[in-house]
């Protein structure tokens, strides 16, 4: 009993990374209707704008110290005689890198919006009014590009950031077995739902949200109804880019950075097609099931079959409903 609910809470906090990263690629499509294939790259590109900020920057001779370590004399008095590994020098730990921690999110914020306005101006509106397809082949096409960008400005060696939360360790009883966690999955599972929330009731309930919904729908409309659909489009890309760059931070600090976490987002893409291109509940229904699902195939098969995990369970739900969970099916009327 121990054991599946200690994999089922680490299930549940990986299924809150996947929602996260999946509200990008559902905020384009219910915008553009175009299916984003290349958003684990633009995770990937958050994940090193991160690194850069975070310990790239705060490395280089021109920064000042109090950037790559901030040590008062207040804090070097506080942790004399702390154990290493209680939660309070977890905590210091993490205050002394709060400096360049905030650097890199900020950093990876505003970088990763002037990356998704770039490629939404240059690649996405010249293509408007035409084909969807050829839409979804550019971000097919985008994908080498930015997968070879990485490899040209940073290194293919996986690095590591520091946690952008607390990694104090976290030890309590549940229905009488013992759990252990870790406070900076915690956090980043709070920040990943927050995120969410926040998303979907924008979407619901501000005049920002109506415009992409009515984008949506009905371009044409839209455009007569006095809505900009090129601001539409662009405010959904670097919507879907801000939020990448907040979960490429968080998977940094979980597995570290190499220009293979952009495939990461496939695994995301096969999530956001079972919930549901156009659902965001459904998209996150479907995340915490898969995370779930990876976390007890892993526990009784191994790391090598929880892969596959989010594959086969896409290919089941579209069997069963071919528009996901929650999708809606589109009707075409002739």
């Amino acid at each position: 009993m121990g054991q599946f609910l200690q994999f089922a809470i680490n299930g549940l906090m990986s299924g809150a990374i996947y929602a996260l990263i999946a509200v990008g690629i559902v905020s384009v499509y219910k915008a553009t209707k175009v299916v984003n294939f290349a958003h684990g790259y633009l995770i990937m590109f958050g994940a090193y704008f991160y690194y850069t900020f975070a310990v790239i920057v705060p490395a280089a001779p021109w920064a000042p110290e109090w950037l790559a370590s901030w040590n008062p004399a207040w804090m070097q008095a506080a942790r004399e005689g702390l154990p290493m590994f209680s939660p309070m020098a977890a905590v210091y730990d993490w205050l002394a890198n709060l400096p360049r921690i905030l650097l890199g999110l900020v950093g990876a914020l505003v970088c990763n919006a002037i990356l998704g306005r770039i490629v939404e101006r240059t690649l996405i509106r010249p293509l408007m009014g035409q084909s969807v397809f050829a839409m979804i082949m550019i971000t097919v096409g985008l994908i080498s590009v930015l997968s070879g960008g990485a490899q040209i400005i940073w290194s293919v060696d996986a690095e590591f950031v520091p946690h952008i939360a607390p990694n104090a360790p976290i030890r309590f009883e549940l229905f009488g077995a013992p759990i252990f966690l870790f406070g900076a999955d915690v956090v980043n599972m709070l920040i990943a739902v927050l995120l969410f929330t926040g998303i979907v009731l924008m979407v619901r309930y501000t005049k920002s949200g109506v415009a992409i919904r009515a984008t949506a729908e009905d371009q044409s409309t839209a455009y007569s109804m006095g809505i900009s659909v090129p601001k539409v489009f662009s405010a959904a890309w670097v919507l879907a880019s801000t939020t990448g760059a907040i979960a490429g931070a968080i998977l940094a600090t979980r597995n570290g950075i190499s220009p293979t976490l952009g495939l990461f987002g496939f695994s995301v893409l096969a999530i956001v097609l079972m919930g549901g291109l156009d659902s965001y509940i459904g998209v996150f229904v479907a995340a915490l099931t898969v995370g779930v699902l990876e976390a007890m195939t892993q526990w009784q098969l191994g790391g090598d079959w929880a892969e596959i995990v989010p594959y086969v369970a896409v290919l089941i739900v579209l069997l069963i409903r071919p528009h996901g969970l929650f999708g809606q099916a589109e009707i075409e009327r002739i």
